[in-house]
């Protein structure tokens, strides 16, 4: 089964520039090997460091999804990514899920179990139907810097961060994760005394997080919101990388919240009970 992922000693409030990219050639050679390869099938192929992006849109539109992973790129690279991902990633941007499912079983022999998209990370590749909107590229973008920084991240954190960014915005020189759809989820878990403690959210093995009963990805992700919201997201990611025994993040997050998980749960629960898209 191919390796998918479905969105400090010194607490960094914003980290250096990125240290570790490819080569210019290496992407240049990619990008010749692709046109060679797609030559007549409708597909612009571009760069956008250190990713190369192929489209199946008109050229113009394809170099507007870049344009919007330049951006995502500098903010995220801005305040936690000290690393860009080392090895060429390609990032496939299909129109529509019809062009998506038949590009993933044409490129890499892959049927997706998302509608959406997903990052291969034995591919080096996003694979993903752009048609619904740019918020599965911001997601998506998130799992090859989380490779490259923090390998050892839990799936929670993994995709509590890249879900967050599934409707980002830029405030005050920073990406800002608004309130989007796995609301409902979230909401209807705490109306329905549904909803696991954190710590078993925290501590769900990578299998027992995709597999969950509950809707763990809005769990994973309102939590990230609610550390944003309060200010506290990225030095709770510098403490918990600068850890390295932390395996859980549950020692980083009672340290940024002051408050020991039980106590924080009635506060979260709370909070998100309040939130409005």
């Amino acid at each position: 089964m191919k390796a998918r992922f479905l969105a400090a000693a010194c607490l960094i409030a914003s980290v250096s520039t990125a240290t570790a990219s490819p080569r210019k050639e290496d992407l240049e050679a990619r990008v010749a090997a692709l046109e060679t390869k797609l030559e007549g099938q409708g597909y612009t192929v571009m760069i956008e460091g250190p990713f190369v992006v192929i489209g199946d849109e008109s050229p113009k539109r394809v170099r507007s999804r870049a344009s919007f992973m330049r951006w995502v790129r500098d903010l995220i690279e801005k305040d936690f990514f000290a690393k860009q991902p080392a090895k060429v990633i390609e990032v496939w941007l299909f129109r529509n899920e019809k062009t998506y499912r038949k590009g993933a079983k044409k490129f890499f022999d892959d049927e997706p179990t998302t509608p959406y998209g997903y990052y291969s990370s034995e591919d080096d590749a996003l694979v993903m139907n752009i048609g619904p909107g740019a918020g599965t590229l911001s997601h998506e973008l998130i799992h090859p810097y989380i490779e490259a920084n923090f390998p050892d991240s839990p799936a929670w954190f993994n995709e509590g961060l890249a879900s967050l960014y599934e409707q980002p915005r830029e405030k005050e020189g920073h990406m800002w994760g608004t309130t989007n759809w796995r609301l409902p989820g979230l909401q209807g878990m705490i109306r329905n005394k549904s909803i696991p403690s954190l710590k078993a959210l925290i501590s769900t093995t990578r299998e027992g997080f995709y597999d969950a009963s509950y809707d763990s990805y809005a769990y994973a992700r309102f939590l990230c919101q609610y550390l944003q919201d309060h200010g506290k997201l990225r030095d709770f990611y510098a403490t918990f990388v600068a850890d390295g025994k932390d395996t859980t993040g549950q020692r980083a997050l009672e340290a940024v919240l002051g408050q020991d998980l039980a106590s924080f749960q009635p506060v979260f629960n709370r909070w998100a009970a309040s939130l409005r898209r």
